[in-house]
């Protein structure tokens, strides 16, 4: 499987809410970075604590999605570019995005940054 398979393959385990096949695509000691001005941003050390934070976004929106349109292969990155939209009792917003994962030599995610409008979020949980 490419990286490319993989990264489209967590897109679609995200988007169904299947955390544990989420989980099977990172290493052990995978990184994850969003922007700290967000409740769980900054940087996520570990698949557990990632995969902690994924379950938590529920606590933050009623509705939350990240769609994707294309996916760039890079070697051992891929680059994603995307939609996300979310939304709560303040209403809600969509944002274009860039997610750009590293994987190792076993397809595994060691790291994932993602970067979005961060203040069209912050806003709705301010």
């Amino acid at each position: 499987m490419s990286n490319v398979d993989t990264a489209r393959s967590a897109y679609d385990a995200f988007g169904r809410g299947d955390l544990e096949a989420l989980r099977n695509d990172f290493a052990e000691d995978a990184v994850w970075v969003t922007s700290d001005e967000l409740p769980l941003g900054g940087e996520t050390r570990g698949r557990d604590a990632i995969m902690g934070n994924f379950a938590q976004i529920p606590n933050y929106w009623s509705s939350f999605s990240v769609e994707p349109s294309e996916f760039i292969d890079a070697g051992e990155y891929v680059i994603v570019l995307g939609t996300q939209r979310a939304g709560n009792d303040n209403g809600s917003f969509e944002a274009p995005f860039v997610h750009v994962m590293k994987y190792d030599g076993d397809g595994k995610l060691v790291r994932g940054e993602f970067h979005a409008d961060s203040a069209k979020a912050a806003k709705l949980l301010a």
